[in-house]
Parts: structure tokens; C-alpha cells; sequence
């Protein structure tokens, strides 16, 4: 119990930490009463001890009982606390004091290692469209990347030359499910099959994070083969992606 107790409290330290950092004052706090509560028992333990004998009154066993029942309340308390901690640090998405100046600087918009970052300095989601939107694919390796539009399509699309501090959305791929079976691509010392990539896209607000909605958006049918792939361990298929076509197909209706 002493073990976990401590592992529990050093973890709600961290979890504190990232509470001031990432802006969220109340979780901050949370944490850093959690951490201080096993000491602020044990305290309370000593001067119930020492004041025991010196007024003639030694502990009962059931004084005893209580007090293992408390310290039980506490580590079951923290253990809770902490699990929601580890929660919000992985899936809450936090604010980004990242400077803005191109489209791919909202990547992040789309997650990582840890939590989504929303972007206090993009556009409002609100009024009528169009609506800017930044668009993320996601290459084999597990890494993001932005998705930019053909020449001539309206920069609310993704645009290159889109000002990041205009946007009020973000759109995000998922890894893909298998399609169909479309080709082999033939490398220098290997194959692998392509198949058509199945994604799921997810639309955020880019000023706070609030997801907006779901969608499925299908790869390209063409055996379009790269002339190179990293690969994340344990994957021997390709995907193809999605035109960009099919992103406007499925996104319009929060575009536009």
C-alpha cells in the first residue's frame, strides 16, 4: 500500500504539472491537493499517535481500523483522480501557444504522442460559410501530413497561401481499413499490395478543439504505386489515399 501511495502521488505531481502548463488551473490544483494528501494523513496519524498515550488514552483497535480504512479512502481516491488524470493527458485536447504561419503549423490539431491542441489564435466557427479548413492525411508511417488542393480551388480548401489565423476547422484522417485489392507495388528488394485505403474523417473546430462530426472517405482507385514508403513496424500493405476530390465530397457540407 506504502508503494502504491507513493507511486500515486508522484504521478499526481506530474499530472499538476501538466495542468498549469497546459492552462487548466482547477486540474492543477486537483492534482497538487491529491499529491499532498497522503502526507497531510500521515501528519494527522502522528499527532493522533503521540496525543493518544500522553492523555492516558492508548489507540484502539478500532481507532486502528479507521485510520487503515482512511488511508484505503485516500490511495482508492488518488487512484481514481489519477486515472482521470492519465485520461485527460491523453485524449483532452489542450491549448497550443504555437506561433501560426503556415497550414501545417495545426498539425497538431490532429493529435500525436499525446492529446489534440486546439488554437486560440485561428478564425471562430461561426455565420455562414465557407468556412476555412485544414486538411491532414496520414502517410504509412503513422505520421501526418497536411493535404493541400489542386491549383484553382478556393484557398478555404486547404490552401497553401491560407493565413493559419483564418481557419475555423480542421480535418483529420484516421489510419485506414483494407479496400480492395488494387495492385503490387514492385520495390527495389520487396513487394507489397496496395489496397484501397478506407478512412474515417474527423472534423474539429480549430479555435477549441470541439469535435464537429464523422465522416468515411475512400482512397483513390488508381494503382498509383510511390517510388518509396517508410513503413511503421509490422505493416507489409499500402493504402492509397483519398483525391482531393473525395475530401471535398465528404467535407463540403462543413466547408461550404
Amino acid at each position: 500500500m506504502a508503494k502504491l501511495t507513493v507511486l500515486l502521488m508522484a504521478l499526481a505531481v506530474l499530472f499538476s504539472v501538466f495542468g498549469f502548463q497546459g492552462g487548466n488551473v482547477p486540474i492543477g490544483v486537483l492534482f497538487a491537493v491529491v499529491a499532498v494528501s497522503p502526507i497531510a494523513f500521515l501528519v494527522y496519524a502522528v499527532v493522533t499517535k503521540k496525543r493518544g498515550p500522553r492523555d492516558g488514552r492508548p489507540v484502539t483497535p478500532e481507532q486502528r481500523r479507521r485510520r487503515t480504512l482512511v488511508l484505503r479512502v485516500v490511495a482508492l481516491a488518488m487512484v481514481g483522480v489519477v486515472g482521470y488524470g492519465v485520461y485527460w493527458v491523453v485524449f483532452e485536447p489542450k491549448a497550443s501557444d504555437k506561433a501560426l504561419s503556415r497550414i501545417s503549423d495545426l498539425e497538431d490539431g490532429c493529435g500525436g504522442a499525446l492529446a489534440r491542441k486546439y488554437f486560440t489564435q485561428t478564425a471562430e466557427h461561426t455565420g455562414p460559410g465557407p468556412h476555412p479548413v485544414a486538411m491532414f492525411g496520414i502517410w504509412e508511417s503513422g505520421a501526418s501530413h497536411a493535404v493541400y488542393p489542386p491549383s484553382g480551388t478556393p484557398e478555404q480548401w486547404s490552401g497553401n497561401k491560407l493565413d493559419p489565423h483564418r481557419v475555423q476547422l480542421i480535418a483529420c484522417l484516421d489510419e485506414p481499413d483494407d479496400g480492395e485489392f488494387i495492385t503490387d507495388c514492385k520495390f527495389t528488394s520487396d513487394s507489397l499490395k496496395l489496397y484501397r485505403g478506407v478512412y474515417n474523417v474527423t472534423v474539429y473546430e480549430a479555435r477549441t478543439g470541439k469535435k464537429l462530426g464523422n465522416e468515411r472517405v475512400a482512397g483513390s482507385a488508381k494503382a498509383n504505386c510511390p517510388s518509396m514508403v517508410y513503413l511503421k513496424k509490422g505493416i507489409d500493405k499500402l493504402h492509397s489515399e483519398p483525391e482531393f476530390a473525395d475530401y471535398q465530397q465528404v467535407l463540403r457540407k462543413y466547408v461550404e
